[in-house]
């Protein structure tokens, strides 16, 4: 009787555990994609209907917008202090979703966590972010140069010709994928932990510290200051005025393959981080379970990025769109940050959504910018790669 009363209690806790995480595809599957602005944009089935998420290894969590919380009437379980990637924290939602659809596999009552709707991120028209808490299972495959499918398999032995002598170890913030690599000058180098993100279409993002020593070490070359207020706002949609660093590494060695001059801009979150812009190499591999990181590089390597920095950044202040960094120096006293931009070529931007900026749906016609200064007085310059 104590033998069977065993049985079916353990028969019941793996109903309750295979319930509660994943229904698991039997093999590997295809998850279609767009890249839109540097992000992997998926399609990700809810109680209401597919939706749009960004797939973001970079993000621990899987979260949902506001508006699509309300709409499903998703029970609040509580709150929690979290932090995006210019460094500040704000306390977020945390609720429960009925299901989550990825491809094949199917999550119930998953957590998620809720980014308020006048958050800057759902400009673009998505609904979620798809966190690596839903890829920690799962061996997931991003092809050289972004094509229109994502990789996801249960075990890396299932994409075949992986030699895992080429791995090199994948280690785990949480959920989220980090991998060791080196930025060097000559002799020099300097070792670092890396964040794997597939949120940010860079391609190497430097804390503060590790970027002064670079800098200190003579490894960063062209080295470019500015001060200002950066266009990257993260979730939270704030940003201050504050110094950017930006400069080029000279060699870059992750997972066996060494790159050649990389662009490297400085982070004001507490996180290294390496971007999309790693698949202008080759293919990456993350194997989440084994803790395995490849990266297969292409036959050919691709011209050097361009590291040439912008003449002006666009920032958002208040739902205004402004100044961000002045980086050419011939502007300097000419225009500041925070000075509000009044038009973008000809077309006038003081009564638009900034949003519609942020989705490209407002050019400007030549490249220009008029912008109001702390004076009241107006003022037009010619700006390059803006």
């Amino acid at each position: 009787m104590l033998a069977a009363r065993r049985l079916l209690t353990l028969l019941c806790a793996l109903f309750a555990v295979q319930a509660l995480f994943a229904r698991r595809p039997s093999g590997r599957f295809d998850v279609p994609c767009r890249i839109e602005y540097g992000k992997y944009v998926v399609e990700v089935g809810t109680p209401a209907g597919p939706r749009r998420f960004i797939f973001d290894t970079g993000a621990s969590r899987t979260t949902v917008s506001e508006k699509l919380c309300r709409e499903l009437e998703l029970p609040v379980v509580g709150q929690k202090m979290t932090g995006d990637f210019e460094g500040y924290r704000e306390r977020l939602v945390l609720a429960r979703i009925p299901f989550l659809q990825l491809g094949e596999v199917r999550f119930d009552d998953w957590p998620v966590a809720v980014v308020p709707d006048t958050s800057y991120v759902w400009c673009l028209g998505i609904d979620g972010i798809v966190g690596s808490d839903l890829l920690r299972r799962f061996v997931v495959r991003f092809s050289a140069g972004g094509d229109s499918l994502l990789v996801l398999a249960r075990s890396c032995r299932q994409f075949g010709g992986l030699d895992r002598r080429r791995a090199v170890r994948l280690y785990r913030s949480g959920t989220r994928p980090f991998v060791h690599l080196h930025a060097g000058n000559g002799t020099d180098c300097m070792d670092f932990y890396a964040l794997f993100d597939t949120g940010s279409s860079g391609f190497f993002d430097c804390r503060y510290r590790e970027c002064e020593a670079l800098i200190d070490r003579g490894i960063l070359r062209n080295v470019r200051r500015a001060s200002g207020r950066p266009g990257r706002l993260g979730w939270t949609n704030r940003s201050a005025v504050r110094e950017a660093v930006r400069g080029v590494v000279p060699r870059f060695d992750i997972a066996g393959s060494s790159l050649e001059d990389i662009p490297l801009q400085e982070t004001y979150g507490n996180t290294n981080k390496i971007g999309c812009g790693l698949l202008r190499y080759g293919t990456v591999v993350v194997d989440y379970p084994g803790r395995r990181f490849w990266l297969l590089p292409c036959g050919d390597m691709p011209d050097k990025p361009d590291a040439s920095v912008r003449s002006v950044t666009i920032a958002i202040d208040g739902g205004r769109l402004v100044v961000g960094e002045v980086w050419d120096e011939s502007l300097a006293g000419v225009v500041a940050p925070g000075d509000r931009i009044v038009r973008i070529g000809t077309a006038d931007v003081t009564q638009v959504d900034p949003c519609a900026v942020i989705r490209g749906e407002i050019r400007g016609d030549r490249p220009q910018l008029t912008v109001e200064r702390s004076d009241g007085s107006r003022v037009t310059v010619s700006v390059k790669n803006m």
